[in-house]
């Protein structure tokens, strides 16, 4: 199978996915399901208690229904996050499903929303709307992708809405040095195809719904998203990054500097930020695994560090699978220290070797699916052994 085709029907799922999430916030109807309270502090009977787990499934069961309808090979193989068994405010559990076509989703919908016929409707005219990607973007596709990917070989990890409490606060963002750090832009849905025997990331689409606020006038404003994507397959290695996200900073820098930019968590160890501040790296606590990884792809910071396993599988594959076709990875982070201690000089075949992989469960160690020894990203080896040597031997 070309692996235009794959990347493609990934792309409008990720449009798809995209679309229900910016109508989330920009609905009346829909929006209600969000918030628990009104302005007047009345009760909202609409208020779906568990939010987060109902876009995260609704979501990632239209990435499967799509996908599968495209390419019923890879319908066994396609994991995320979340069961599809939801249990609504009467207490419910309903497994939630994309139906054959509109008017059935919508009466699905309306039981799994107790009874909210409009935004049942609202959402199942999103679910089964025809994508159609730019013509630019398919001219790329075109263009880079004239190869063939083993389907029957693919299996595919989906992070429906990556940084979803940083969805649900509805705050335009908030950047530090032109870096995005919380906020709306730190939303994500990532889509990424790994190899089911090697577990190597094979192909990723990330798709930012929130990605730039447009003003249209002193009363109205909406938001335009990016899609981006990556394939590193059989020394077949090429991405497309769309529209990058433009930072409210300027630059005044005339050249590369030479002190690193690292990303972390907020819940980061503080002998880690010690041993890296002590280095003279910046650090910049962000939101959100999928937009720390994009400051990877977007040359914004140098790594993407997080020493614990409070990341999963789901979270990095479609960046990882993006890295690595510019060039660069996402390895562990426990096994990359272990080697710069035991390796007097590391060299990249060794270190590829510190990958992460997506196949299976790290040795049942952590949360199942878990990076279990957390994560460095990068896009440059070179650079990267640089940044071991500040974890000393």
């Amino acid at each position: 199978m070309a692996a235009k085709e794959l990347v493609e029907i990934l792309l409008q799922v990720s449009e798809k996915s995209a679309k229900i999430a910016r109508a989330w916030r920009c609905q009346e109807e829909l929006f209600e399901l969000m918030v628990e309270e009104k302005a007047e502090k009345e009760k909202n009977e609409r208020f779906v208690r568990d939010f987060k787990t109902l876009a995260d499934v609704l979501v990632q069961e239209v990435v499967k229904h799509d996908v599968s309808l495209k390419f019923p090979e890879l319908r066994d193989h396609i994991l995320g996050e979340e069961s599809n068994i939801f249990k609504n405010s009467f207490g419910q559990e309903i497994r939630i499903e994309v139906r054959e076509d509109s008017e059935s989703t919508s009466r699905h919908l309306t039981t799994v929303l107790c009874g909210n016929e409009i935004a049942a409707r609202l959402l199942a005219e999103l679910i089964h709307t025809d994508i159609v990607l730019e013509t630019e973007e398919i001219k790329v596709m075109e263009e880079q992708l004239d190869f063939e990917l083993p389907l029957n070989e693919l299996g595919i990890w989906i992070d429906p809405i990556d940084s979803t409490s940083e969805y649900l606060k509805n705050s335009p963002g908030k950047e530090v040095d032109g870096i995005v750090v919380s906020g709306l832009p730190c939303a994500t849905v990532l889509i990424g195809v790994f190899h089911l025997e090697t577990g190597v990331p094979v192909a990723g689409v990330i798709n930012q719904p929130f990605s730039t606020l447009i003003q249209e006038n002193t009363t109205s404003r909406r938001w335009n998203g990016r899609r981006l994507w990556g394939v590193n397959h059989a020394g077949h290695a090429c991405y497309s990054l769309g529209n990058k996200r433009k930072s409210n900073k300027a630059s005044t820098d005339t050249q590369i500097s030479s002190t690193f930019k690292v990303t972390i968590s907020g819940s980061e160890s503080e002998n880690v930020k010690e041993t890296l501040m002590s280095s003279g790296i910046r650090l910049f606590p962000s939101s959100g695994a999928g937009n720390k990884l994009l400051h990877v792809i977007d040359d914004n910071v140098d790594f993407y560090v997080l020493s614990s396993a409070f990341s999963f599988k789901w979270d990095t594959c479609a960046a990882h699978a993006i890295l690595c076709s510019m060039g660069g990875g996402v390895v562990g982070y426990k096994e990359a220290l272990l080697l710069k201690s035991t390796t007097k000089e590391i060299d990249k075949i060794s270190f590829d070797k510190c990958e992460l992989k997506y196949n299976k469960p790290d040795d049942g160690i952590a949360k199942k699916w878990s990076n279990s020894s957390g994560l460095i990203a990068f896009k440059s080896h070179q650079r990267v052994f640089e940044l071991l040597e500040c974890f000393g031997s």
